[in-house]
């Protein structure tokens, strides 16, 4: 049997709402470093994974490695009920599927639901192996305002490194053009470029990555020379949600 403990119930509705922004069910795998979840959409264009280490959790017991397969909707239910910072969440494995306890610890009150799932083997989706020689941190905001402006012109922008230690956000079509450089502290909180890149990815994927990680103020954003994009955002409680945006070729 599997029980598993995570501090802040609202962040585990927060990470999981993230990853509902591609998919409505998802396989919750518990193995012996923690829990994870991938998902890769149909079309291959985007990947989200939702991960959450064995140390970031206040219990974890596992007999077995195990995937639990569930309706996102249902596990929202019951982690809405969560107010406060304070309220836990506690997964058990039942033989229906699990049970979710949310608890609050400052005021004592509980509530529980039994989630139907379907037992699986781990699911085995591995990320891309790739290359990623860019690596840069800002808020999140700024980025679905990048987003957001090239949409107007453009169904797909690319993003390269600039002659200056700089981050280029570019799109051309109709006649029209945007251009967005980014550079450290205007906006970038942090930036590694151990070599040039450049590749161009689809807005709308982009859009829902970052609406998908929108729950964290800033986004650390990994790219290279026409590989896909790690977009990653981590809750202040340990949990981590990645999404791997493929390139337009």
């Amino acid at each position: 049997m599997i029980k598993a403990i995570y501090p802040n119930a609202k962040e585990f509705h927060s990470l999981l709402s993230g990853l509902n922004e591609i998919t409505d069910e998802v396989i919750l795998n518990f193995f012996e470093d923690g829990i994870f979840s991938r998902y890769l959409t149909d079309d291959k264009t985007l990947m989200g994974i939702l991960r959450i280490s064995k140390e970031f959790l206040e219990e974890y017991t596992i007999e077995k490695p195990i995937g639990i397969k569930v309706k996102i909707d249902d596990l929202k239910k019951i982690l809405g009920k969560a107010k406060s910072k304070n309220a836990l969440v506690e997964l058990e494995e039942t033989d229906a599927g699990l049970k979710v306890v949310v608890r609050d610890e400052k005021t004592g009150l509980r509530s529980n639901i039994y989630v139907k799932g379907e037992k699986t083997s781990l699911d085995q989706l591995t990320e891309p192996k790739v290359n990623l020689s860019v690596s840069f941190t800002c808020e999140g905001k700024v980025l679905k305002r990048i987003i957001s402006d090239v949409s107007i012109i453009s169904e797909e922008v690319e993003v390269s490194t600039g002659e200056n230690n700089e981050i280029i956000f570019s799109a051309e079509e109709g006649g029209k053009s945007y251009r967005a450089v980014l550079v450290q502290d205007k906006p970038l909180k942090s930036l590694n470029i151990e070599s040039a890149g450049k590749a161009v990815y689809s807005v709308e994927v982009l859009k829902s990555a970052l609406k998908g990680v929108a729950f964290s103020e800033n986004v650390t954003v990994s790219f290279g020379n026409n590989i896909p994009m790690k977009i990653e955002a981590s809750a202040s409680s340990g949990g981590q949600l990645i999404f791997w945006v493929a390139p337009r070729l």
